[in-house]
């Protein structure tokens, strides 16, 4: 199964503080264990730079936010999804005419619509709420 991964679901597998650091784990658990088949993460570079950012300003870790972004680059089960002028401009139609999403997750929205992702790793009920199954 091909998984959009939202920044939510990274700071909660990622920050053994966050309150959802174990059902993160959790998810990530099942996968390695194969109860949850994946072939794939999917994630847009805005999720990657809302991650990185959040590790290195919020966190205040700058090594974790290196070693995060270098896995989310490098590893052959994560595929970056660069959002372009169609998915943009997609986005920002949805934006316009619907209120309490941020534009991040519009772009999400958007690229799992053009890539045919229907499941996200999410702890945002956003995603949920524009009809995409979440997990856990």
């Amino acid at each position: 199964m091909k998984i959009f991964i939202d920044t939510s679901a990274l700071i909660a597998y990622y920050n053994a503080d966050d309150k959802y650091h174990s059902e993160a784990s959790e998810v990530m658990k099942k996968i390695k264990q194969g109860e949850i088949s994946l072939t794939c993460f999917y994630l847009t570079d805005y999720i990657f730079d809302e991650t990185i950012t959040f590790i290195e300003r919020v966190l205040g870790n700058h090594e974790l936010a290196l070693k995060v972004g270098e896995a989310l680059q490098t590893s052959p089960y994560t595929t970056m999804i660069q959002v372009d002028e169609e998915i943009f401009r997609e986005a920002w139609s949805f934006f316009k005419q619907n209120k309490g999403y941020s534009f991040t997750d519009c772009t999400s929205f958007q690229a799992m619509k053009k890539h045919s992702l229907n499941h996200a790793f999410t702890f945002d009920q956003h995603f949920r709420k524009a009809g995409f199954k979440t997990i856990p």
